[in-house]
């Protein structure tokens, strides 16, 4: 039989599926077993009620009690599939063979036998569907010819009805493979065209990563040689000109953000990873964020201080209230912005609202503004209005961890996000999320700053900042020259190291070397551009700070001040 099989697969081109994969198998069962049971139901029924047909009724219902019912109990349980499908191939063949022995082939039994072939193929994969319809069809050749004349209550076949039975029967197997080929190649195709997309998002994905290490640090070192050139005095005409570089330097900066943000969200590269924390160090550091921008507008600007806790990743829901108090300030021309949390109506939920007075969203708008690079009133594109990320991030974001997200607004009228965020414990363990602002105490003029950036640009950049701040500043290019560089006399009171590096080392090794070699934790910061992560994951653990590339020098300064602060006396 098996060469038999062989010269029908190679005469069909029917090799192109021999196995189905297991998800695929599950639903094909879980249908099949459906169309089994209701069938069955409907013909046992109706054989049953007619004196002629009950005994077909009743093998019918013997085998939907034996066979098709319990193989629709097991095909939620993966490791039985293989008997699931048995229990329904032998429902099927014991059907069929009443069907041959009592006659019924004539009437409504049809369905049963012409249908074995079919059930095979669709359930078995090609190759092993060949097997299993040559199988029964020989079971219903020694049923019709052998079986059948020796029992006395057989139906009665004449020659010719016997050869005409047996020749459909063949006719139905290769109906059945051919369908089924038809059915393989699409599926094959189907297959080849989702790996080639897979393997190329994974290659767009690798190049965005590279991509976004690679021009975060020319933009990083921009961005620091910048801030310094602002601190130097400068004629009115040059002083415009610094002014304009600058903010072309910012808006390139947040740009970047945006467009490395989406694509992480795009590629799936980033995880939720939720905890409970408290909600009103993320409004603290929004509020530092967008005051300025909100005094300068003439608007007014309400973060109401909460003691609620939340559920959620404080990275990600910070990006989240980022852009959308972001998009409030940017379309609110006067008025206020708010930004609030409120109980919400179910147990354990709590409402962030971005409240503003500004020009509204028509509602044909409502749905369209967060697909990826839609913009209500952008139509030439203008960079100071943004690339239409934001609130395309932000629905991206909230489907990440779960948050349902509302919009209501009319032209006019202003707009209100309402975010639903599930209620934290406030007895958890306060998380180094990393996102307060950190102000206040006396300035950063005399501490020492060991830098370690393999980067000349930008390690020349950075330096340069921390000098014209106050500090001494010792630099190194690798994790090996920064331990030679170290000295006890004169240790440093911060360690600022990016994280790839030259040489074996990255600055998580760095970092924890140098504090092995003064016996203590010194406060230290990892710079970098890389979004794997997996690098995040690796900085997190090591309990270090991780600053993003391009890094904004007042938060650096704030970061200084307070570990400058905070230092053992």
């Amino acid at each position: 039989m098996k060469r038999l099989v062989d010269l029908a697969v190679e005469a069909l081109g029917t090799n192109l599926v021999d196995e189905i994969e297991l998800a695929e198998r599950v639903q094909h069962v879980r249908s099949t077993a459906a169309i089994c049971i209701v069938c069955s139901v409907g013909f046992s029924a109706f054989n049953l009620m007619e004196p002629t047909t009950q005994l077909l009724g009743f093998a019918e219902l013997v085998s939907l009690l034996l066979f098709f019912v319990p193989a629709a109990l097991l095909v939620n349980q993966p490791q039985h599939i293989e008997a699931t499908e048995l229990l329904l191939l032998l429902g099927a063949l014991a059907i069929s063979s009443a069907l041959i022995l009592l006659g019924g082939v004539a009437g409504t039994g049809l369905f049963w036998v012409y249908s074995v072939p079919f059930l095979s193929f669709f359930i078995k994969g090609q190759r092993r569907g060949w097997y299993y319809s040559l199988a029964f069809f020989a079971c219903h050749m020694v049923c019709l010819l052998l079986v059948a004349p020796l029992l006395p209550f057989s139906y009665p076949y004449s020659p010719v009805v016997r050869t005409h039975f047996l020749l459909s029967m063949g006719f139905y197997v290769l109906i059945a493979a051919a369908f089924n080929h038809a059915r393989s190649r699409f599926e094959t195709a189907l297959h080849e065209r989702k790996n080639e997309a897979e393997a190329a998002s994974q290659a767009k994905s690798r190049f965005l990563a590279a991509a976004s290490h690679d021009l975060r640090q020319p933009a990083h070192a921009l961005g620091l040689f910048v801030a310094r050139l602002k601190q130097l005095p400068h004629d009115p005409q040059t002083r415009e000109l610094v002014a304009g570089v600058d903010a072309s330097v910012l808006a390139l900066q947040d740009m970047l953000d945006a467009f490395f943000d989406y694509s992480r969200l795009d590629s799936q590269l980033t995880h939720a990873r939720l905890q409970s924390f408290a909600l009103n160090a993320v409004f603290d550091t929004l509020r530092t964020s967008f005051s300025d921008m909100a005094r300068q507008k003439g608007l007014r600007l309400r973060i109401r201080p909460t003691k609620a806790w939340v559920q959620s990743d404080p990275v990600l829901l910070h990006r989240v209230l980022l852009n959308l108090l972001s998009n409030a300030v940017q379309h609110t021309h006067s008025g206020s912005v708010l930004l609030t949390c409120r109980p919400g109506a179910g147990q354990g939920v709590l409402h962030i609202q971005v409240r503003d007075s500004g020009i509204g969203i028509a509602l044909e708008h409502q749905q369209k503004v967060f697909e990826e690079f839609y913009q209500v009133e952008n139509p030439e594109r203008d960079r100071n209005k943004g690339l239409g990320l934001g609130l395309s991030i932000v629905e991206r974001s909230c489907k990440l961890l779960d948050h349902r997200i509302a919009l209501r607004s009319a032209l006019g009228c202003g707009s209100t996000f309402t975010l639903q965020v599930p209620q934290g414990r406030a007895d958890a363990a306060l998380p180094a999320s990393g996102l307060q602002e950190l102000v206040g105490g006396k300035d950063i003029g005399g501490m020492r700053v060991l830098l370690i950036e393999d980067d000349a640009l930008g390690r020349a950049a950075l330096a340069g900042l921390l000098q014209s701040w106050g500090c001494q500043v010792l630099e190194a290019s690798t994790a090996q020259s920064a331990q030679e560089r170290y000295s006890a006399e004169l240790a440093p009171d911060f360690l600022l190291t990016d994280f790839r590096l030259l040489g074996a080392h990255d600055g998580v090794d760095a970092v924890q070397q140098l504090r092995a070699l003064a016996g203590r934790d010194i406060p230290a910061c990892i710079i970098s551009g890389d979004t794997d992560e997996r690098v995040k994951q690796r900085i997190a653990t090591a309990g270090l700070l991780l600053l993003q590339k391009p890094v904004k020098p007042a938060k650096l300064r704030s970061l200084l001040r307070h570990a400058w602060n905070h230092q053992p006396q």
